[in-house]
């Protein structure tokens, strides 16, 4: 009985295996189905332009990069699917990396990925309200100023934090019922969103930009053309605008292994999560080359002006060189409900409708939050349960099954996500100076997390390539995989992939562009991520020494599977 307790802390988890395979899908989808793929297309679109006679069997660039990096989200699925069949246990890549390579890298590494999340998290808290500020104007609603302030945003988006995690804290049960009403409600709006591009034409995409907002879509083709659209777009080619469009396709595939992580709460996990983790990677993957290619047609269908449509204008004036201000011209927002709006408009639907449409943007936004909380929130308990975090964090409510003081720790972090995306410490809120800015903003450090994500990923599918050499004997139980070979070609190919990703992060102007670093701030994310891993490994150092003192054979640990 000693020899256990000096072991884990306890002979099994206290977490409950009540997530059916819907639930699981669901947890995917909504985790990755939430904010970038509203915008994405325009975002990559106004980085780098091209004359839209180019594209390849008039296939946008950005619908391409769809494509290609499912390819790599794909294989990657794979690895998880496998290593998640054998050894199906809450915490997901932690487990993996730290029984297959090495605990110390599987507790940084996972480190990386719970700060991505819980500071996604804390993003995404505000952006509910972001949401909703950008589309009431369509709708004829005018939101108090001190609501939309830096400080507003922040209270807003802790309000949110406070609600969601009191939720989680009654467990998997009810937040997978929260789940399910976040996600279908703005699924059943995504129908008519599907049905509002595929009846689109010219004169109701003219009729509907003139009537709300007051121009015809010709001026802002024209207004992008005129600030240097054209000009840029002349530098690009389909395929280098394809490459630049593959950093936003990653960026909103990010979250696809979600279902990995509550492992140890999914029935049946060992046959149950393949299918949930391949079925949502699908899913996800139709609905964004679909959606996307349905919104950049009915969008190209206005405002024609040589070889650019306002479909160009809307990417170039939102996120490339152009300005709405400077052109005098009403600013058309970059997401895809926008563009839905602008389709209804063209119908004759009034302000009444539009409301739906804030529904759709801010719940698709809103239900990535519940699996966030417990994707984050099982790693720190997974961590916890090995003994390289506090002991306090693997504790389990007996109730309700819920790792409530992980959850806390998770809402804490998120808060410094809430003040990043308020950019809470900028000029209009409350300055502490430029060097708390660069960290804490919308665009700085802290919100660096695509980084930490591929690192996460790429280090996972290297596992998954190691997994038959290392444990070939769990390997060769598993439930799901293939053969030895065909398993290290597919995670190779995983790895490759994950690796040009992480490159492009790395180094496209557009994310961190390390290769042209000049200056203190532009350096901060790379310093604020060498700073996590430090901070991670000296977490990991503390415990281990701690472990050895109280004779806690973490040894031995790292060489089991932890209970159920």
């Amino acid at each position: 009985m000693q020899e256990e307790k000096k072991l884990f802390t306890r002979k099994a988890t206290g977490l409950v295996r009540e997530i059916g395979v819907g639930t699981a899908v669901l947890i995917a989808i909504a985790n990755v189905v939430g904010l970038g793929w509203q915008k994405r297309v325009f975002q990559a679109t106004g980085w780098a332009p091209v004359g839209e006679s180019t594209f390849l069997l008039g296939i946008h660039p950005v619908v391409m990069a769809f494509a290609l990096a499912g390819l790599i989200i794909l294989v990657s699925l794979y690895c998880f699917s496998m290593l998640s069949a054998a050894m199906p246990r809450s915490g997901g890549g932690y487990i993996f990396i730290s029984r297959i390579l090495n605990p110390a890298l599987g507790f940084v590494a996972t480190w990386l990925q719970f700060f991505a999340v819980a500071v996604s998290y804390g993003l995404i808290a505000v952006a509910t309200m972001e949401a909703v500020w950008l589309f009431a104007g369509l709708a004829g609603v005018t939101l108090p100023g001190w609501l939309t302030s830096p400080v507003g945003l922040f209270l807003w988006g802790v309000l949110i934090l406070a609600i969601f995690s009191g939720i989680a804290f009654y467990g998997i049960k009810l937040t997978g019922k929260l789940l399910q009403w976040l996600f279908w409600i703005p699924a059943f709006i995504l129908v008519i969103v599907y049905i509002l591009f595929i009846v689109a034409n010219p004169q109701t995409m003219e009729a509907g930009v003139q009537s709300l907002f007051g121009s015809n879509a010709s001026a802002y083709t024209q207004a992008a053309i005129d600030q240097g659209m054209a000009d840029t777009a002349a530098g690009n080619t389909y395929w280098g605008a394809v490459g630049t469009a593959m950093l936003a396709a990653y960026w909103a595939y990010i979250g696809y292994a979600a279902a990995s992580f509550v492992a140890g709460e999914v029935k049946e996990a060992h046959k149950s999560l393949p299918k949930a983790m391949f079925t949502s990677g699908l899913v996800i993957i139709g609905i964004y080359m679909t959606i996307s290619t349905l919104m950049a047609r009915a969008a190209m269908m206005a405002g024609k002006v040589g070889d650019f449509s306002l479909m160009s204008a809307i990417g170039y004036l939102n996120f490339g060189g152009g300005s709405f201000a400077d052109a005098g011209l009403a600013k058309i927002g970059g997401w895809m409900p926008v563009v839905a709006a602008i389709s209804a408009a063209g119908r004759g639907f009034g302000a009444g409708f539009m409301w739906i449409l804030i529904f759709f943007a801010a719940l698709w936004v809103a239900n990535d939050i519940p699996p966030f909380i417990l994707t984050s929130s099982r790693m720190i308990f997974a961590m916890a349960f090995d003994r390289v975090l506090p002991d306090k964090l693997a504790e389990v409510n007996e109730k309700w099954h819920s790792p409530v003081n992980a959850i806390i720790f998770v809402s804490l972090v998120a808060i410094f996500g809430c003040a990043a995306e308020a950019d809470l410490f900028g000029e209009s809120g409350i300055y502490l100076g430029s060097f708390i800015h660069s960290i804490i903003n919308p665009g700085g450090a802290i919100a660096a997390t695509d980084i930490w994500d591929a690192i996460f990923f790429l280090i996972v599918c290297t596992a998954a390539f190691m997994f038959p050499i290392r444990k070939p004997d769990i390997f060769e139980r598993s439930p799901f995989r293939a053969s030895k070979t065909t398993t290290q070609i597919i995670a190779a190919l995983a790895i490759i992939g994950n690796f040009i990703a992480l490159w492009v992060f790395a180094t496209n102007e557009h994310a961190w562009n390390l290769l042209k670093i000049d200056s203190f701030k532009a350096a901060m994310p790379l310093l604020f991520t060498i700073f996590l891993i430090a901070l991670g490994y000296f977490i990991y150092w503390y415990y281990s020494n701690k472990a050895k003192r109280t004779g806690v054979e973490l040894t031995t640990i790292f060489t089991e599977i932890p209970p159920d």
